[in-house]
């Protein structure tokens, strides 16, 4: 959205809000009983009343700026004619001209119709819609003009830029160059190179090459280089005059035209339910709007004249308004045109507005900048697409040759991407989830199930046959053959060592027996078991971390696809950074354009920028909200529209113009904040008596959690701010409380200065400005009521402030004597000073 639809809006919400010159003040709209029982009038009131609908900018479906061709339908549809009751009686039949004095005093006594006055709020609503439109044609239409300026003066300033900018306009001069050739041929009987024979038509063409080679050596003297800048100079200059005659046409529609006329509009122009306006001027609007057509068809007109100057525009403009029958009707009271303008006229003149004066504006301004714009993209780009067009062929020899290589490339770099992402990413987490599942297929295992049971049941059966072939006494029973199982399962070979041990000393006896090579395999037997139970601890430790090393086997897999994400994201951030760091450059440039334009302006005796100054201002804004919308945050970027609004106002005068500026650059005030935490800090330069000052400012949070730290800044500051909000009595009583801890922690004799901050907001003060000097009076501090939101005695607050430290150091520095060191404030240097501000 930008300004021209917020002023379009701004003017449509105040004809809604108008009451019909039909009734009296204090009363409610109604339709006759004559209108209402009448089916054509009554047909012909609906339509009316959807036509409006159609052109208001409060319908949620509509946009807030209709196309021209719209509005013209809209006005055709609508069929306005002089065959309305009022017309026929205040204007009479067939009569298009006659004397306005009996007509207005009939007019005033006469009731107007339902019917027309419907069609005067048509009309009313189709002159905002040409408002906006021609506000926003011209409009876009100035700014790329901008643009253009920059590439001449890329020329102009840089041999490199004016080098390539010859090579690029070449052949249109060597086709001029050869149009001249032709004609002077032509014009020297050589038309009829067959009649004449080409002898003599080459001897023509050759006499004229030789005539302009000559002229070419006597402009040697000039460098190509000169003659380019010299041609980029001149159309510099014209689209300087273009881009300043379209910026004074936008200053004048709006000091002049229907944003200018808001006032009159709730006071006692265009008369709201409240009923600000009075019977003897219920037709002002009408006045208003026939004065805003002729406004508009006067700059239209004159804002295509090539042959008009700057200075000369306001004064053109100004004389044709002079002898325009609308302009000339424009009253208080609005009788006149109320009396004497019919609708269908105005509605033809607004028609012929929108078709033939905006149009031929718009072909003017096309020829113009086609003329001294930059060249179009053909011209500024057939160096390069013709040497592609060159080597495409051999690039596409190279392609055709190269054709499976290349393929094979893309497939296997497409097999390898699909393999890695199977074997690395997608295998892996199919056996995390089944790891989290239980599944049987996904468990990790070094060992059968089956296996240590099997042995383990093998060592009892020969540990177990060994004891009963070889008693110590007399035949086992199943008791003690049930304990020998036992003790097994727990690795005592108790019988099987007692056996062996026995034939250690005769083990060729033993051999012979064969209990010693039973005892030898038993115990391999044993061996065995016993690495596949240590074998089986391992495994269940694998097990216990089975999801662990899922997850491991994952990582690699995700880390890769992270990087590769990171990198591709980082591509395309990088270039969205870059954007946004150049819409933030442009901000910047665009709120030094404000300054240029504001510093450089001329005010008016009224304190008011002039209407040129004002369009180039509007021109920078509109590119300043643009900018600011992409960039601010959605709730910063409402409050950054007041400014804009306020800077934009041409009636705010100059000087507060430029304060705006400053708030917007700087200071940056907006109604939301966020609560200091800690110290907040912020430097200053100020200029004191001719000195440069450098203000080191500490705000410190008022929270009772931070007071141990806020404290401790007490004791260097210089000076101390001691803030409270009118608004709010508790942050003034809070005041003695703050003054008691400067009184105790800070440096003896510092300066104090009692600050009442938002007093502009009267509606909603809570301390008057007396309680606050009288608490000042008792503490013996200065006191000042201050208004950050609308910059009042901010400044003065921090100069006065220094000032007082600066006449305390000079006098001390006098009592102490030469001896006693500090600070110097007589030498011609800058100084420093620290302030702690305390808002509360």
């Amino acid at each position: 959205m930008s300004f021209v639809v917020d002023q379009v809006r701004r003017i449509d919400s105040q004809l809604d809000r108008l009451q019909l010159s039909y009734t009296k003040p204090g009363e409610s709209f109604s339709i006759t009983a004559e209108e209402a029982h009448d089916p054509e009038r009554a047909a012909r009131i609906t339509q009316l009343q959807f036509l409006i609908k159609n052109l208001s900018t409060t319908s949620s479906s509509k946009a807030a700026l209709l196309p021209v061709k719209s509005v013209i339908a809209i006005l055709d549809e609508a069929r306005i004619s002089a065959s309305c009751p009022t017309c026929v009686q205040s204007f009479g039949q067939g009569e298009e001209e006659e004397e306005d004095t009996e007509g207005e005093d009939g007019f005033q006594n006469l009731q107007t119709s339902y019917e027309h006055e419907l069609e005067w709020l048509l009309l009313s609503k189709a002159t905002t819609q040409a408002y906006g439109e021609v506000l926003n044609t011209i409009l876009e239409q100035t700014i790329p003009l901008e643009d253009d300026i920059w590439y001449w003066d890329d020329i102009l300033t840089t041999y490199r830029y004016a080098g390539l900018y010859s090579i690029q306009t070449s052949p249109l001069r060597l086709w001029k160059w050869s149009q001249e050739i032709y004609h002077d041929v032509r014009s020297r009987g050589g038309a009829a190179p067959l009649a004449n024979g080409w002898r003599q038509f080459y001897g023509l063409v050759k006499e004229a090459v030789q005539e302009r080679s000559i002229l070419d050596i006597q402009r040697r003297v000039v460098s190509p280089l000169a003659m380019v800048r010299n041609e980029g100079r001149r159309k510099r200059a014209a689209l300087k005059r273009v881009r300043m005659i379209n910026a004074n046409a936008l200053g004048i529609l709006l000091g002049e035209g229907l944003s200018n006329e808001r006032l009159s509009f709730h006071e006692e122009g265009l008369q709201t339910p409240g009923g600000f306006g009075t019977q003897e001027n219920r037709h002002r609007w009408k006045s208003t709007i026939a004065k805003s057509i002729a406004l508009m068809d006067a700059v239209v007109q004159n804002v295509r004249d090539s042959e008009l100057s700057v200075d000369k525009f306001d004064n053109a403009v100004a004389a044709f308004t002079q002898d325009d029958h609308y302009y000339e009707l424009h009253e208080p009271s609005g009788e006149r045109a109320a009396s004497t303008l019919k609708p269908v006229d105005v509605a033809q003149r607004l028609r012929n507005l929108l078709t033939v004066g905006l149009g031929n504006y718009s072909s003017s301004f096309s020829v113009a900048v086609k003329e001294n714009g930059k060249p179009s993209p053909l011209i500024r780009y057939w160096l390069p697409a013709s040497l592609l067009l060159v080597s495409s062929t051999t690039l596409l020899r190279i392609l055709l040759n190269r054709k499976e290589e290349i393929l094979t490339w893309i497939r296997e770099f497409g097999t390898t991407v699909i393999d890695f992402y199977t074997n690395w990413v997608v295998e892996p987490t199919k056996k995390v989830i089944g790891t989290i599942r239980h599944d049987e297929s996904s468990e990790v295992a070094i060992l059968s199930k089956k296996s240590l049971e099997g042995d383990r049941a093998s060592l009892e059966r020969m540990v177990v046959d060994f004891a009963v072939a070889h008693p110590e006494g007399s035949a086992l029973n199943e008791r003690q053959i049930a304990d020998i199982r036992a003790k097994v399962r727990e690795g005592d070979l108790t019988p099987v060592l007692k056996v062996y041990e026995k034939d250690l000393p005769n083990p060729v006896m033993g051999a012979i027996r064969g209990n010693l090579i039973s005892a030898l395999l038993i115990q391999i037997q044993k061996t065995k078991v016993d690495v596949e139970v240590a074998m089986s601890g391992i495994d269940s430790i694998l097990k216990s971390q089975e999801l662990l090393f899922g997850f491991i086997g994952l990582t690699p897999g995700v880390l890769v696809s992270i990087g590769v994400y990171r990198w591709l994201s980082g591509l395309f951030s990088n270039r969205n950074s870059l954007q946004k760091w150049a819409r933030q450059g442009q901000l910047l440039l665009i709120l030094r354009n404000i300054d240029r334009i504001l510093v450089g302006a001329t005010p008016t005796e009224f304190g008011e920028i002039p209407y040129k100054d004002h369009g180039l201002l509007l021109c920078e804004v509109h590119l300043l909200r643009q900018a600011a919308s992409g960039v601010l945050p959605r709730r910063i970027f409402h409050d950054f529209l007041q400014e804009i609004d306020e800077l934009v106002d041409v009636r705010s005068g100059l000087e507060r113009q430029q304060k705006v500026v400053d708030r917007i650059r700087e200071d940056s005030f907006t109604p939301s904040f966020i609560t200091t935490i800690g110290i907040d800090f912020k430097i200053r330069t100020i200029e004191l008596d001719g000195k440069r000052v450098k203000l080191q400012i500490w705000d410190t949070a008022g929270q009772e959690r931070f007071r141990t730290i806020t404290t401790a800044y007490y004791r260097g500051a210089m000076g101390i701010l001691l803030v409270y909000d009118v608004t709010d009595e508790r942050s003034f009583n809070n005041i003695r409380t703050w003054f008691s801890n400067v009184e105790q922690h800070a440096t003896e004799g510092v300066n104090k200065i009692l600050i009442g901050n938002k007093c502009d907001w009267e509606e909603k003060r809570a301390v008057s400005t007396e309680r606050g000097q009288a608490l000042a009076d008792e503490l013996g501090i200065p006191f000042l009521e201050v208004s950050a939101k609308s910059n009042i005695n901010v400044d003065k607050a921090f100069y006065n402030l220094a000032a007082d430290i600066k006449k305390r150091l000079i006098d001390s520095a006098r009592n102490e004597g030469p001896a006693q060191t500090g600070v110097n404030v007589g030498e011609q240097s800058s100084g420093s000073g620290g302030m702690g501000g305390k808002c509360c």
